[in-house]
C-alpha cells in the first residue's frame, strides 16, 4: 500500500537526493539534538544530589535518572518513527507544513487558542479541584482538541494514561499530588487516594 516516493536515484544525482533528504529531515535531527542535550544536562545535574538514602537502596538520584533515561529513549523512538514514516510515505517537511496550513479560519484559530488555553486552565484548576479529578478531563479534552474523535480511543487513551500516572506517582513514587481545596473535590480526592493505596 505504501512505498517510497519516486524511483531510486543513482549517480551524481544521488548525492543531491541525499542532501535534499537531509534538508527535509533537518528539523528531526535538531529536535533529537535538543532532547538529548536536555537529557545529558539533567543527567549531569543529577550528580549534585546523588546521596545514599537509608530508606531507598538506589539513592536519591535513581528515579530522576530513570526519568532522564525514559526521556532520551522516548526522543530516540520518536525520531525513528517519524523518520521512518516520512521515508515510507515520502512526506517531506514542506508537504506536512502545507497540509497543516489547509486548516484556517475560525476552527483553526480556536484550535490554536485551545492549545494554550487548556493547559492554563488545567494549571489554574489543579490546586482547586485536585489532580485526581482534573487530569482525566484535561487529557480527554486535549486529545479531542488535537483531533481524536473516536469515543473508544478517547476514553481508552485517557484511562490508560491516567491509570499509568496514578500507578507511578501514588503507588511507586508516593508523590503527594494536589487534592484540591474546593468543597467536595478535596473529599473525593482523598477517598480515591485511600482506595488506590
Amino acid at each position: 500500500m505504501f512505498g517510497r516516493a519516486g524511483p531510486a536515484v543513482k549517480g551524481p544525482a544521488a548525492g543531491f537526493a541525499m542532501q535534499m533528504q537531509w534538508r527535509a529531515n533537518k528539523d528531526l535531527w535538531i529536535e533529537l539534538g535538543v532532547w538529548l542535550t536536555l537529557a545529558a544536562g539533567a543527567f549531569y545535574l543529577s550528580f549534585s544530589f546523588d546521596q545514599p538514602l537509608d530508606v531507598y537502596r538506589f539513592g536519591a538520584a535513581a528515579w530522576p535518572r530513570a526519568l532522564i533515561a525514559a526521556l532520551a529513549i522516548g526522543a530516540l523512538v520518536q525520531f525513528a518513527l517519524t523518520w521512518y514514516a516520512r521515508r515510507l510515505i515520502g512526506l517531506t517537511v514542506a508537504q506536512s507544513y502545507w497540509a497543516r496550513l489547509k486548516e484556517s479560519g475560525l476552527a483553526f484559530s480556536l484550535k490554536v487558542g485551545g492549545t494554550f488555553a487548556i493547559p492554563l486552565l488545567y494549571v489554574y484548576l489543579l490546586p482547586r479541584t485536585g489532580f485526581y479529578v482534573t487530569t482525566p478531563f484535561f487529557l480527554a479534552g486535549y486529545m479531542y482538541l488535537m483531533g481524536e474523535r473516536r469515543a473508544l480511543h478517547l476514553l481508552g487513551s485517557t484511562l490508560v494514561i491516567y491509570g499509568f500516572s496514578l500507578l507511578i506517582f501514588t503507588t511507586l513514587l508516593f508523590v503527594a499530588l494536589p487534592v484540591g481545596n474546593w468543597p467536595g473535590f478535596y473529599d473525593f480526592s482523598n477517598w480515591l487516594l485511600v482506595r488506590i493505596r
